[in-house]
């Protein structure tokens, strides 16, 4: 009787007969955007080779990085043939989330590059958002001591996991305004993180909490409107904005609403203009959400 471990042996060994060996390829594509560049990079860390990027040469294997049509959005095709693979995506997001799976697939050692050769995998998201908040400040614990090369591996690395979203935190927060470790003024390292993100390709949501006491008062609105608008021009990419309707403050409904929509202006010089969403954290008393609607309503019309 076979013993557990050779068994495992044997299946080890029997899974390495059939890998197709890509320690030679070519990386085939003409694909914009950081999906080829990225499977390049993250291949060499690994093992130690620069793949090249050009025309398919008779002899070497390939990797081939396309686009398709049709399928969910988002979505991926990985399939191997004799002597290549092939990244399929149903879009231009499928395309990095298909090569981020193929670098999860890929058993990288130092000057070796191997992959199943009987891999066939059809794959798309199961939900439409999946996000990740981060925030150059001084509350996350580390976030503050981060550079913007260290924040790009690390959006990099959501990227290549399937997260299509980032969220990010305005400089003025309930958070402390400074930090001996920032690398950068906050404002600087926002408007690079919205530039990455947008090479990514990724949506760019912003955590926005109205901190100031009177919204009720036309004077605090104008005010905040405008440092709101001096932010969001400083972005590259915003496609949303969240207002916390509660932690880390609790603004009345009636004036969430009304900032939300006086602030949209402010956006004007972003294309498409963003959705702005806003969400309670606590709901205080029995009919709070049924007259602050209709407060709402009465007022913005």
């Amino acid at each position: 009787m076979m013993k557990p471990t050779h068994f495992v042996l044997l299946l080890a060994f029997a899974a390495s007969a059939n890998a197709l060996d890509l320690s030679d390829a070519v990386v085939v594509s003409n694909e914009p955007g950081k999906a080829v560049q990225v499977l390049v990079e993250e291949v060499a860390k690994r093992s130690r080779i620069t793949l090249p990027a050009g025309e398919a040469v008779e002899g070497r294997p390939s990797i081939i990085i396309e686009r398709g049509s049709g399928g969910p959005a988002e979505g991926y095709r990985i399939n191997t043939a004799a002597s290549s693979v092939t990244v399929t995506g149903n879009d231009a997001r499928g395309v990095l989330f298909g090569v981020g799976r193929l670098l999860r697939l890929l058993e990288l050692r130092r000057d070796s590059i191997k992959i199943g050769g009987d891999t066939s995998i059809t794959s798309a998201p199961e939900t439409q958002i999946r996000g990740h908040q981060l925030g150059y400040r001084p509350k996350p614990n580390t976030y503050d001591g981060w550079t913007l090369p260290m924040w790009e591996q690390y959006i990099r690395d959501l990227a290549i996991f399937g997260t299509n979203t980032i969220e990010l935190l305005p400089p003025r927060t309930d958070d402390d305004a400074d930090s001996p470790h920032f690398d950068r003024p906050q404002i600087e390292m926002m408007e690079d993180m919205s530039r990455l993100c947008d090479e990514y390709d990724l949506d760019v949501w912003v955590w926005y909490p109205a901190l100031d006491k009177d919204y009720s008062d036309p004077a605090t609105v104008e005010f905040a409107i405008k440092e709101w608008g001096d932010v969001f021009r400083r972005l590259p990419r915003v496609d949303a904005v969240f207002v916390p309707g509660g932690d880390p403050v609790s603004p009345s409904p009636v004036c969430c609403f009304l900032f939300s929509r006086s602030r949209r202006p402010t956006c004007g010089n972003i294309t498409p203009r963003p959705r702005c969403g806003w969400r309670r954290r606590a709901f205080p008393r029995p009919g709070w959400t049924t007259s602050s609607r209709s407060s709402a309503r009465s007022r913005i019309g």
